[in-house]
């Protein structure tokens, strides 16, 4: 059960917030709810009308079954959503994109291997942007949460590494990176005073020993058959 509501006009920032069985979510575009049901870029989304960028919504809702959900279940939620208020119809294909592939950099991985133990946070978060703390994560996780947040097109790992990982990366970001955020008001805080951190290629390589690169790829996309604008609460 869940209430959708325009989001109020030149409301700053972005939000989701999931306490227990309560979701939240402020200033969300459709695109970003795409995004995050399916754990793809908004590139892999195929066929969307414009208003799925431009039409902020706020979100207020609780699972229809018992129980806290776990991250699987909360994916399943904003499908459920997707298909019962915005009666949304999509279909998979693999298509060619253009992508950043995530590799092992010369000399080897500089990242700590999280320390093993039940009640290991996962924690993929901001200081500001372009400073970024990591803990307990996996490189599909990096992956994937790098191109939900920071990225301008998919990201795929090719490491081969299976550990998860604790590490920090601190970079200037450049204006191709965290649309998701800017789109909703967030920004850079400005100072007289210039960055000394590098571009985010050159601190994946020099801070974690990994590379960013582009390539052409093969990815999981999906194709929107239909949509309408949100049922009534």
């Amino acid at each position: 059960m869940a209430t959708i509501k325009p989001s109020k006009p030149n409301q700053p920032g972005k939000t989701i917030d999931f306490e227990g069985r309560h979701l939240t979510m402020v200033n969300y575009n459709v695109n970003d709810l795409l995004s995050d049901a399916y754990g793809l870029h908004t590139r892999q989304i195929i066929g969307a009308p414009e208003w799925f960028d431009s039409e902020l919504f706020d979100i207020d809702g609780v699972p229809d079954v018992p129980g806290e959900p776990s991250d699987k279940q909360a994916d399943m939620m904003l499908q459920k959503l997707l298909t019962d208020r915005f009666a949304l119809k999509l279909h998979h294909e693999q298509r060619e994109l253009s992508v950043y592939a995530i590799t092992v950099a010369k000399g080897g991985p500089k990242m700590t291997v999280s320390a093993p133990g039940q009640g290991n946070e996962d924690d993929f978060s901001f200081r500001k942007l372009g400073d970024l703390t990591v803990s307990n994560i996996t490189m599909d996780e990096f992956a994937k949460e790098m191109q939900g947040s920071v990225t301008d097109r998919p990201v795929v790992d090719q490491t081969g590494l299976k550990d998860r990982y604790d590490f920090r990366l601190r970079w200037t970001p450049d204006d191709s990176q965290f649309a998701q955020f800017r789109s909703a008001g967030v920004q850079q805080r400005k100072t007289d005073k210039p960055s000394t951190q590098p571009a985010l290629n050159d601190a994946i390589r020099q801070q974690i020993g990994l590379r960013l690169e582009p390539v052409k790829a093969m990815v999981d996309v999906i194709v929107i058959d239909h949509v309408e604008h949100p049922s009534p609460n």
